[in-house]
């Protein structure tokens, strides 16, 4: 009888998994739709075929599913880079690896990168909730990570000795973000002048590049 209890409520919170990650699958798609602000608790109800009583059970407020979708987001880009940091090369090819791999990111999932950069500003960054936190170790760890690349290659020779590894990887990760997140405005600016994303991507490549290595390309020295 025990068991049977127990494989019952083990059923029950399969049930109630399947059920939450639904609800978060159409208020990502609403999200992604109509951005932040414009999104109702209705809309995701109705989107997700449930009455707002049951919404309001899984997800106390909007905030909250708005995390619960950011998360989903932030853990690919987490993913990515773990699998950069263990690429066998040495530490300047694993943050250049890195950078690749956040543009890649912002390509391939767009959307998630644009509610990643969102939930970044003043007004999600005192929240409670539990995926917020998750948010914040996941986003904490890639930071991390980067330090540990940049600290491999000042030991390895491949970055230079002069610098702080942690200020550095502020650096690098305000300005790829804010390259691939750019205001309307600068991307009209460049596409009058003919500089794709990519080819923008690339240029700040080969400015940073100085910066790491004082190397004039992205390869080996001359």
């Amino acid at each position: 009888m025990g068991e049977l209890t127990m494989s019952n409520i083990s059923r029950r919170e399969r049930e109630k998994q399947k059920r939450r990650q639904e609800i978060i699958d159409a208020a990502e798609k609403v999200f992604f739709a109509k951005g932040y602000d414009k999104v109702t608790m209705d809309e995701i109800a109705q989107k997700a075929e449930v009455n707002k009583a049951l919404l309001y059970y899984y997800f106390k407020n909007k905030e909250t599913l708005f995390f619960a979708v950011n998360l989903q987001g932030v853990r690919i880009l987490h993913e990515i880079y773990v699998r950069c940091f263990n690429i066998d090369t040495d530490g300047y090819g694993k943050v250049k690896v890195m950078l690749q791999g956040l543009f890649d990111f912002s390509r391939e999932y767009p959307e998630y990168f644009r509610i990643y950069c969102y939930s970044g500003t003043e007004r999600f960054q005192m929240s409670d909730n539990e995926d917020a936190h998750e948010i914040v170790d996941l986003s904490t760890g890639m930071w991390r990570i980067m330090v540990e690349a940049i600290l491999e290659g000042i030991a390895d020779g491949t970055i230079r000795k002069d610098l702080d590894p942690v200020e550095m990887s502020i650096y690098l990760n305000i300005m790829a973000t804010n390259a691939l997140n750019l205001d309307f405005s600068f991307q009209m600016v460049l596409e009058a002048r003919g500089i794709s994303r990519e080819k923008y991507w690339e240029d700040l490549l080969s400015f940073l590049n100085p910066a790491l290595t004082q190397r004039s390309a992205w390869g080996p020295e001359k």
